[in-house]
């Protein structure tokens, strides 16, 4: 075998060694003195021939590393540490971009190898040696790039049509599916956070007068009144559903002891107002409502009991309000 590797076969791999790396450097073994074997002009940023001892190395590398990357190089800032890493495997490796005499950055694999025993995890004579993968690594990040630019593209259109599907098309509120959704969501919220509830029914008055003297268009004006009002009346983060043609449910958790609610009737009574009074309409947009705002009751897994208890809340308003009920 010693016959095998004449000196020109040995050059010869040393060469072809020296043509896969921009770097090689030989850490000893007592002194950590570094013995530079090869290195390409690109790196002459690296200042390398001033290089003296394994610390000198790590400062130089790190200085042109980019910013962004420079933690990947953590390994290689404690020779302990890095010599505890080389014991359980026989080479350590990590990538970032090292700048180039140009001051370009280019992504490079940093690898750290024992080089004291031969296919063995043990030594401390090390071989640090630095790899131009930029072209395989752009190649990577742009398809990786293309791949996320897919994929939340695919997520906006998911998310479009989620909302469609949840969503009144005529109020922009939550239909029925909707319902169910945030419901979930809300008592989740309460119970996770010892929060209260708050639940308010809502319906128009008068809305069959409205459609049967003044057409559907003055019932759809109506209706989409209203559930602008809710939105700006309705306590910060309420879920607003509408559960039929002129009803509308809401509900949101509150903080215990929360007041916020109570604005809920004035808000929306000043924003209806507010509206027929601006607007010369042959009607007048109104609504009954009722409301709750209770703890959840221990194993609840809906709002029905509260949705009922604001209901007939509700409709005690409507008795004394709507000349019109139905």
């Amino acid at each position: 075998m010693d016959n095998y590797w004449t000196a020109q076969k040995k050059a010869s791999v040393g060469n072809a060694i020296k043509s896969l790396y921009q770097l090689i450097v030989l850490v000893e073994e007592d002194s950590l003195a570094c013995r530079l074997v090869d290195c390409n002009l690109e790196l002459d940023t690296l200042d390398i021939s001033n290089v003296k001892v394994y610390d000198d190395l790590f400062l130089a590398l790190y200085k042109n590393t980019h910013p962004e990357d420079r933690e990947s190089l953590k390994l290689l800032s404690n020779i302990d540490d890095l010599h505890d890493a080389l014991s359980e495997r026989v080479y350590v490796s990590c990538e970032c971009r090292i700048k180039h005499i140009d001051l370009g950055y280019y992504w490079t694999r940093v690898t750290i190898c024992n080089a004291k025993v031969e296919d063995s995890p043990t030594g401390h004579e090390y071989l640090i040696l630095l790899e131009d993968i930029h072209t395989q690594k752009d190649a990577i990040l742009s398809e990786r790039n293309e791949l996320l630019c897919t994929i939340s593209t695919l997520e906006d259109k998911y998310n479009k049509l989620f909302i469609e599907n949840m969503t009144d098309a005529q109020t922009g509120c939550y239909n029925r599916k909707g319902l169910k959704y945030s419901e979930t969501i809300a008592l989740n919220d309460a119970r996770d956070n010892n929060k209260d509830i708050f639940v308010c029914v809502l319906d128009l008055n008068g809305l069959k007068y409205m459609n049967d003297t003044f057409g559907h268009s003055a019932g759809d004006v109506a209706i989409a009144t209203v559930a602008g009002a809710l939105k700006k009346a309705a306590p910060k983060g309420s879920s607003i559903i509408r559960t039929g043609g002129d009803e509308f449910l809401v509900f949101c958790p509150l903080e215990k002891g929360s007041t916020e609610y109570e604005r809920f009737g004035t808000i929306l009574e000043s924003e209806l107002n507010d509206y027929n009074v601006s607007h010369d309409n042959p009607f007048e947009v109104s609504a009954s409502y009722g409301y709750v705002f209770l703890p959840l009751k221990e194993g609840m897994d809906s709002l029905d009991e509260y949705i009922e208890m604001a209901d007939g809340k509700m409709y005690q308003m409507k008795e004394k309000r709507d000349p019109h009920k139905r």
